[in-house]
């Protein structure tokens, strides 16, 4: 089947988010397909109900960075674009699967089990990220423990949105924030601002660990 989706400007289905590099304004890509907006970007059966596996493939400029709920296979490149090939995902609802797409710095750990995680922020704000990484990571071995349940995903990445319209989305393997419920500034932010980067944490990490089940 052959089709044309819309990247809007709504902060729904696949929109566009802005923001600002080298004091240049762009754009990053950025779905939010809660309650029943992955039918703004591809033809699918858009219920909870109706579940399936995605196989997903990517094709963007070649110096950006592509995210989906799974992690990368290959990557090749061809002139300016790149096309990028994720693992299939689990049986999941339409509104679950998440794309991602712009320039972003990273920072990453890993959980007691050897699970992958990663922070991705606007480039030069990683050190903003620290304490959600600290914290995700911390809850996801907390709550392998507590329900005697492994993360069933090979890996857990969660990034910042400028323009975001929900607190969080609990997307399979790429967790979406808005910027102030997601990144702590140990000079500006204030204790409630860095409660408020716990909650949305603890929530979304208990939802996309056990919702798969």
């Amino acid at each position: 089947m052959d089709f044309t989706g819309t990247l809007n400007d709504q902060m729904r289905g696949f929109y566009r988010s802005k923001y600002e590099y080298k004091g240049e304004a762009r754009n990053m890509a950025v779905t939010q397909f809660e309650a029943a907006d992955a039918r703004r970007c591809f033809p699918c059966w858009d219920e909870p109900a109706f579940k399936a596996k995605f196989k997903i493939t990517l094709e963007v400029p070649a110096e950006l960075v592509a995210l989906s709920n799974m992690p990368v296979v290959k990557e090749t490149v061809c002139g300016p674009l790149k096309t990028v090939y994720y693992e299939e995902s689990p049986l999941m609802s339409t509104y679950l699967v998440a794309i991602v797409v712009g320039l972003f710095d990273y920072i990453e750990s890993s959980t007691l089990e050897g699970t992958k995680v990663r922070v991705y922020t606007q480039v030069g704000k990683t050190i903003q990220g620290k304490f959600a990484l600290d914290v995700g990571v911390k809850s996801l071995d907390l709550f392998k423990d507590y329900f005697a349940t492994p993360y069933p995903l090979p890996k857990l990445d969660m990034i910042a949105i400028p323009d975001f319209a929900a607190g969080a989305m609990e997307n399979y393997g790429l967790v979406t924030y808005r910027e102030s419920a997601l990144l702590y500034d140990e000079q500006l932010s204030s204790a409630s601002n860095k409660q408020q980067v716990q909650s949305p944490l603890r929530m979304n990490w208990l939802t996309n660990g056990l919702a798969i089940l």
